[in-house]
């Protein structure tokens, strides 16, 4: 089976640079073929294969990296560049294809870099991503005495995300980057985000292409929240206020709830237009995120987040909810009696969750406290105050407040990563102070990717 058509180099329905700088060497184009088996997948969805002795010497390199391959699987490749970890390939021809190979769903699939995974089944992609962490678990000696489960959400879920925009001579271009590319693949058949999404993508388009100038680059972020969709335009040049209203005329046509302005290296948002402030329920309480707030990227996974949190700590007196954003997490305890003090490093997000807990109830059980956890943590006296710690950090974790968390004597701790190798590394610190892992529970929010969502409950005796 020739695999002509799974090369990376996409050259159709896309705008802009081709490649991305990097440190790797590019080999020649006239360099023969060589045929490998596939071994494993690498942390990123790669096939890593090994090559034969002779190939070894002739490029000084015994690993091979090909995307959209499978273990098991014999291909012919053509060795594209050389890194420092081995050769980089792509497909020539399948000869030998696994069992579990499906043909990708999504027209955009084999030049889009949002998915990695869709040439695989369902069900041989769960279970590589499901092992994929026990053996990051089993390998840092770290054992749970609870699986929660692996719940994966559905296809078609996903209500937030990050595009980009430019527009040319011909036309205009909304989507994402090509694998490393800076490539704008126009989504075609996307079946991991939501509907309402994909047409709200669909407006903004229309309306960028009608008004913004030629050469115009932006990055476009969207919020599809209960009541409608929030939008983000995060530009890297100004925008003239005459550009801004013939944006605020368009979107009072259509059913967009707000549209707002950042520019690069920017926390602060300028509000464009607001038709009614977008708004989402937890726990009974209305809470109206300010712009680009984080969003838990499927309600499907939101909801398991928030069930587990609530199986802890719904008979506990006090919580404290770090990196609490608008509330996600611990707005659920609220209706529940909890007392709640929530700390955040943007103000925005808290004073939003305060004024939603304000309209629901008077009995102040809610406290915000805006604080840069990353470089000043919560001192492990104040922790000591506390039945339960709720935190959801950065993607790279929370090394100085888990210390601070491993001096204290709060009896529990519920820590929600989307990062297992950052998760892991803190897991280490609060093992090593006492704390035992209780229950580990996995969620698939990023459909198709090698990304994944998990939650873990630590006590201390």
């Amino acid at each position: 089976m020739v695999f002509s058509q799974y090369s990376t180099s996409s050259k159709k329905r896309g705008f802009g640079k081709a490649n991305i700088k990097s440190n790797s060497q590019k080999l020649p184009k006239n360099i023969s073929d060589i045929e490998v088996k596939i071994h494993q997948l690498s942390s990123k969805g790669v096939g890593v294969g090994y090559i034969s002795q002779q190939d070894k010497e002739k490029y000084q390199k015994n690993k091979v990296y090909v995307p959209n391959t499978i273990p098991g699987e014999v291909v012919r490749v053509h060795p594209t560049k050389k890194t420092g970890k081995g050769l980089e390939a792509e497909i020539i021809e399948l000869v030998t294809p696994s069992s579990e190979r499906q043909s990708p769903k999504c027209n955009a699939y084999l030049n889009c870099g949002g998915c990695q995974l869709q040439h695989m089944t369902y069900d041989a992609y769960l279970e590589w991503k499901q092992q994929t962490i026990f053996k990051l678990f089993q390998k840092s000696n770290i054992v749970q005495k609870e699986f929660g489960g692996f719940f994966a959400s559905k296809l078609q879920q996903r209500r937030r995300a990050s595009f980009k925009f430019k527009r040319t001579q011909e036309k205009s271009f909304i989507g994402f980057y090509a694998r490393k590319s800076h490539q704008i693949i126009e989504l075609e058949g996307c079946i991991v985000l939501c509907p309402e999404l994909l047409k709200t993508k669909q407006k903004i388009l229309q309306g960028l292409d009608k008004i913004l100038p030629i050469g115009a680059s932006l990055s476009i972020k969207i919020n599809q929240y209960d009541t409608g969709s929030d939008i983000l335009i995060i530009a890297e040049k100004k925008i003239s206020k005459e550009v801004q209203t013939e944006l605020a005329v368009w979107a009072s046509d259509t059913d967009i709830k707000r549209i707002s302005l950042s520019y690069s290296g920017e926390l602060k948002a300028y509000l464009i237009y607001q038709k009614s402030p977008p708004s989402i329920i937890w726990g009974g309480i209305i809470i109206s995120p300010p712009p680009g707030s984080f969003l838990q990227p499927t309600l499907f996974g939101e909801k398991i987040l928030q069930q587990e949190i609530l199986s802890a700590y719904k008979n506990a007196k006090h919580c404290l909810d770090l990196f609490a954003g608008c509330g996600t997490l611990s707005a659920n305890l609220l209706s529940q009696k909890v007392k709640i003090t929530a700390i955040d490093t943007q103000i925005e997000r808290l004073q939003a969750y305060k004024a939603g807990y304000q309209n629901f109830d008077q009995d102040n059980l809610l406290k915000v406290e805006t604080r840069d956890l990353i470089n000043a943590p919560v001192m492990s006296s104040f922790l000591n105050h506390f039945d339960g710690i709720i935190l959801d950090p950065p993607r790279n974790g929370a090394n100085e407040q888990i210390k601070q968390i491993s001096m204290s004597h709060c009896p529990s701790v519920t820590y929600v990563s989307c990062n297992p190798i950052s998760f892991i590394n803190d897991a280490k610190i609060l093992i090593k102070a006492g704390y035992q892992l209780k229950k580990i529970t996995l969620i698939d929010q990023f459909s198709w990717t090698t990304h994944s969502e998990l939650i873990g409950n630590f006590e201390k005796k």
